[in-house]
């Protein structure tokens, strides 16, 4: 029997409202940010109108208050799911999202709320008591492709590392033309009318043994210079695949991101449904919820998309088939809860390593000036220019020919027909050319070469120091990012999620809220790619890749 006077039924929602908010406030005190975040929900919703998917208690008559369990399970076709940026499974798992857990209390045991023990008189409203609960811990990130495992299987198996290396045996193939000598001729000479002569025999051009030294030489400063070249051809696919390798990761955690915003648009539009049933919002809140909603899921399936994208780059420049799978490792989360550990895949390549101070700028140009491999060609270009000098100057010296055989003559008018040897000699006497115009040139490539030293020197110094700040640029910008900003951000968004169930804040305000967190986010993978790219920048003005390296202390 209910011994409490009546009361109007309009004054009852913001009462209960109010009561629960206090509540909510004190337990928002206490609770840790790891933890999964508890929310009393006072939403009036009748009996018959229970949403779909979800069970229903319905309120004990003599007390006013109530306990009931609603999990409307939102699934997400081929995503992972959760509010955790990067904590949640890789894209290729596709799990269904997180279901919304309505419980009686934050421990999943019966319990009477404190809007319920003071209202136990509304026991024909219908109300509903309880805390939503959202599993978000975070999931351990799995293994996968490693950035380092990425660009060896692209230098061993692509068809663009194959095609590069195959040019070498192409210039390997001068040492043959080096090899080659003057062939032999055959002389017939013939005058049967006026001297009656006849001259058969070979004649062979003579070259000095100096000559195929100098060329030979000089091929092998051919070759060496094109494998440096060729080198520096597979430097650049190296920083190709790193590009791809970034784009992978990069798509993945935007699509993740987009996925995440999805989620937490249903959840909107599920609060918004049932506070609409119970007559505590207008129905405008629901359309702006589904709204919110459909753009999300169109903007996820882009994501999607550009995931698959991503993939299939990374598979064919790799040398795979683009449809094989590749899984490729998640990015820890910073939400400000602990500070996660990279590990060997992740130091200094995909994110930087806090704990370990960038050395210096002299020890990069060090590095650069010692390993890039323009500076490398250029030398070997300068040998190569020693060495067709030399070849150029050998030249200078004629090639003799000499002929011999058999010689008859009819010794006219009359006499006897005599039949001997001949022998003769032919030897060009170098005057007027005596490659004169080959030798200056090189005399003006080698004078060329020298400035062009300096040149790149002066070029790899301005690279280095471009890349080098950029990097660190990037490195504070991702520190300040992991530090507070994400976590900032994710906590705004959670705690106007919470401000909307509770009727505190309108949902136009939350939805730009969560907004923003995906803004944030997407910035803060921005951030990722430039560093990546600042890093890639840097890693190739060295002209080697910076984990070997340790500079001389």
């Amino acid at each position: 029997m209910n011994f409490l006077p009546p009361v109007n039924s309009k004054y009852l929602v913001p009462l209960a409202i109010s009561l629960i908010l206090s509540a909510a406030t004190a337990t928002e005190l206490h609770a840790e940010p790891a933890e999964p975040t508890t929310l009393a929900s006072a939403a009036a919703v009748p009996p018959n109108t229970t949403p779909a998917h979800s069970s229903y208690s319905a309120p004990a008559s003599s007390s006013g208050a109530s306990s009931g369990t609603i999990s409307p399970p939102v699934t997400s076709p081929g995503l992972g799911s959760g509010d955790s940026f990067g904590n949640m499974p890789s894209s290729n798992d596709m799990p269904a999202l997180r279901p919304m857990r309505l419980d009686s209390d934050a421990a999943g045991t019966p319990a009477t709320t404190n809007a319920g023990q003071a209202d136990a008189g509304q026991t024909g409203a219908g109300a509903v008591s309880g805390n939503i609960q959202f599993t978000e811990q975070p999931k351990p990130v799995g293994s996968g492709l490693s950035i380092v495992q990425a660009l060896d299987e692209a230098l061993v198996k692509s068809p663009r590392a194959a095609a590069i290396r195959s040019q070498l045996q192409i210039t390997t193939a001068n040492y043959a033309d080096a090899a080659a000598g003057p062939n032999p001729a055959f002389l017939f000479d013939r005058a049967p009318l006026g001297e009656q002569v006849r001259r058969i025999g070979p004649t062979f051009t003579i070259e000095g043994p100096w000559k195929l030294v100098f060329r030979l030489l000089a091929t092998k400063r051919l070759v060496e210079q094109t494998k440096t070249d060729l080198m520096t051809s597979i430097w650049a696919l190296r920083a190709d695949v790193r590009r791809a390798y970034t784009e992978v990761v990069v798509a993945q955690e935007t699509v993740e991101t987009l996925n995440s915003l999805y989620d937490l648009a249903s959840r909107l539009l599920e609060v918004s449904s049932k506070r609409f049933q119970a007559g505590d919002v207008p129905e405008l809140d629901v359309l702006k919820a589904r709204l919110a909603t459909s753009q999300s899921d169109v903007e996820r399936q882009v994501g999607m998309r550009r995931v698959i994208r991503a993939k299939q780059q990374l598979n064919v420049i790799m040398g795979r088939k683009p449809e094989d799978l590749v899984n490729i490792p998640r990015l820890p989360a910073f939400l400000g809860t602990s500070q996660p550990k990279l590990d060997a895949s992740q130091k200094s390549q995909l994110l930087p390593d806090f704990s370990i101070e960038p050395p210096t700028l002299a020890s990069y140009i060090q590095k650069a000036l010692e390993q890039r491999l323009e500076l490398k060609s250029v030398n070997q270009r300068m040998a190569l220019n020693k060495a067709q000098m030399r070849t150029a100057i050998a030249n200078v010296v004629p090639n003799p020919s000499v002929s011999f055989g058999n010689s008859v003559s009819g010794n006219a008018p009359g006499g006897p027909k005599v039949n001997s040897v001949f022998f003769t000699v032919v030897a060009e006497a170098p005057l007027t050319n005596w490659n004169q115009g080959e030798i200056y040139r090189l005399r003006a490539t080698a004078t060329q070469l020298k400035y062009e030293m300096g040149s790149q020197r002066n070029l790899i110094i301005a690279q280095v120091s471009s890349a080098y700040n950029n990097v660190l640029a990037a490195r504070q910008k991702l520190k300040v990012y992991q530090e507070h900003i994400l976590a900032d951000s994710y906590e705004v968004a959670r705690l106007a999620r919470r401000s909307y169930e509770v009727g505190q804040s309108d949902i136009t305000a939350t939805l730009q809220v969560q907004q923003q967190n995906v803004a944030v986010r997407s910035q803060y993978l921005d951030a990722v790619r430039a560093y990546q790219e600042a890093y890639t920048d840097l890693e190739q003005s060295c002209g080697r890749p910076i984990e070997t390296y340790r500079p001389a202390l």
